[in-house]
């Protein structure tokens, strides 16, 4: 990004940051261009932020605190200075949080995966060590500081709107719903001799062979087929979750369809319980608006209610292609904005957001809910043991506290099999109560966006 930020991103950034403060509006006193340390200042009172042309330079970054400036202006290790009735910021903390909050990073990139996703590993994120930290909320939260004093400097109403908890959105990707079948067994069994790649130790192979040959032969009770037990254990703690289902086509999605008479009774019972039903979009649906749109029709005749959230399948998403088939798609909100290699904020932010349209240079219609958490991440990528998840958890679930932002958990149903993961289950069950412990309170994709244009948003 070797060029100013503009004065519509200025605008994009504003919209997010107005929500958190009433009185003055912070736009009239704006002021951009004033090089840091320039002596010459406006005759009218005003908020002076310097501007970089330059792109983005890991090695130039430079840390205040724990939070990082991706564009430093000057090699002053603070944010702001008051100058009389002025206020100066150092550094250019609106190209900086625009860069990380619009999407801007992964925008025409071609770095993908083998799945054909932003890899975590190519992100600033990593560069830098922040995927833990929503530094756009801290940017923001700096820069209500120093309108706050501008405020009482000059004699004008301010007041911060604080938000009255967290709020958890518990989320299951439907990817499988059967365990112990002929296929399955004989997949496995493929995979014992190396016939079928594994990263699976022998050992572990040997198991699984008896665990699946077992199942299937003497009918076991399977073990991914849990949707009872899953809202039991919900309606107990009183959370009502967002399922995003996923339709058989291709070999990377589902084995079921939408009108299976189990799936479309599954889909009813959540439905009246009070759970949301979304679309979980197929691997080709990322980068077709008619597949993803035949996808929500066909949901849709199984559903009581109009499906309007989604996340894609494997967390596959093209920016600007997929957003653009989101918007065109009439979907309300994705909840597909989280890295599949590492835990954490994509965005740098702890909040519903919108990805910014750099071709119509506005924000876009839909909304992102930031994905924290997947259980895929931290048991397969990270590798973490059962027993670490919960502390591996707390330290996110504390950053989105600290701005009483949301909390998105996706735990898929096939991932709480014990066979696979000793004590998967009492893991899971201990996050929650941490959450809910934690004042959280549990909302579903779609009360969370609604809730936010009820707002004005």
């Amino acid at each position: 990004m070797n060029r100013d930020i503009t004065a519509n991103e200025i605008h994009y950034l504003l919209d997010h940051l107005n929500k958190s403060y009433s009185g003055t509006s912070l736009l009239p006193y704006l002021e951009t261009g004033f090089p840091s340390g320039d002596d010459i200042l406006p005759a009218i009172p005003k908020i002076l932020f310097p501007l970089s042309e330059k792109p983005l330079e890991p090695e130039e970054v430079i840390q205040i605190g724990r939070i990082p400036v991706l564009f430093p202006c000057s090699k002053e290790k603070k944010w702001f200075s008051e100058h009389g009735n002025h206020i100066r910021f150092e550094h250019d903390i609106l190209k900086s949080a625009f860069y990380l909050l619009s999407g801007y990073q992964e925008y025409g990139s071609e770095e993908k995966d083998e799945y054909g996703r932003f890899p975590w590993e190519s992100s600033i994120q990593c560069k830098l060590g922040t995927t833990g930290i929503p530094v756009v909320n801290y940017y923001f939260e700096v820069i209500l500081e120093a309108f706050e004093v501008f405020c009482k400097k000059n004699g004008l109403p301010f007041k911060k709107v604080e938000r009255e908890a967290p709020a958890l959105l518990l989320s299951h990707d439907v990817d499988r719903i059967k365990k112990y079948s002929f296929r399955n067994m004989v997949y496995v069994g493929l995979q014992l001799p190396g016939i079928i790649s594994s990263e699976n130790k022998l050992a572990k192979r040997f198991r699984n062979v008896l665990d699946y040959s077992m199942g299937f032969l003497l009918q076991k009770k399977d073990p991914y087929w849990n949707f009872s037990r899953l809202m039991d254990q919900e309606k107990e703690l009183g959370i009502c979750s967002s399922w995003y289902f996923l339709e058989k086509s291709g070999k990377k999605n589902s084995r079921y369809r939408f009108s299976d008479a189990k799936i479309s009774d599954l889909i009813r019972s959540l439905s009246s319980a009070g759970h949301e039903i979304g679309i979980h979009g197929t691997m080709e649906s990322s980068e077709n608006q008619e597949v993803l749109e035949a996808e929500i029709r066909r949901l849709n005749l199984a559903c009581e209610t109009q499906v309007e959230g989604v996340r894609q399948h494997f967390l596959k998403y093209m920016h600007p292609l997929t957003p653009s088939i989101h918007e065109q798609s009439g979907v309300l909100y994705d909840a597909t904005l989280g890295f599949a290699g590492q835990i954490g904020f994509r965005n740098s932010y702890a909040l519903p957001f919108r990805l910014y349209d750099f071709d119509k240079n506005k924000a876009r219609d839909v909304w992102q809910i930031p994905l924290n958490v997947m259980d895929v991440t931290l048991l397969n990528y990270m590798g973490l043991p059962t027993e670490a998840i919960v502390e591996g958890v707390r330290p996110l679930m504390e950053e989105v506290a600290r701005f009483k932002g949301v909390f998105a958990l996706l735990w898929h149903n096939c991932s709480l099999d014990e066979e696979e993961y000793q004590g998967i289950n009492e893991a899971y069950q201990n996050i929650l109560e941490m959450l809910l412990e934690s004042k959280f309170e549990p909302r579903t994709g779609r009360e969370l966006i609604r809730e936010l244009k009820s707002d004005g948003a």
